[in-house]
């Protein structure tokens, strides 16, 4: 089980994102990292998703950093997944919708 937070404006989550993952806008995420906390539940690992691959990396520096301070202890890990939605479907799922 894992969490994928998905960093785009809610338009673009709205146009394609992967299956039971949130969206969390970058430009958001130090203020709404409590939920990724609480969905971690300390034992799930947080993947940071986006379209290209651009916002995940800022997010999983910004998560690991908010980790590496103590602010937030219940997020067990967190990953980039790199190159994005375009490599996900490029890479793993040819059929996924792009916008």
């Amino acid at each position: 089980v894992k969490i994928t937070c998905y960093l785009t404006v809610p338009r673009q989550y709205e146009m394609c994102h992967l299956p039971n993952s949130i969206n969390i806008p970058l430009e958001n995420l130090e203020r709404d990292i409590q939920r990724i906390e609480e969905l971690s539940e300390g034992r799930k690992p947080v993947f940071c998703l986006c379209r290209r691959g651009i916002f995940s990396v800022e997010a999983t520096r910004i998560i690991k950093e908010a980790i590496q301070r103590g602010e937030s202890p219940n997020i067990y890990s967190v990953y980039n997944i790199r190159g994005g939605l375009e490599s996900w479907a490029g890479n793993v799922d040819p059929e996924f919708p792009k916008y």
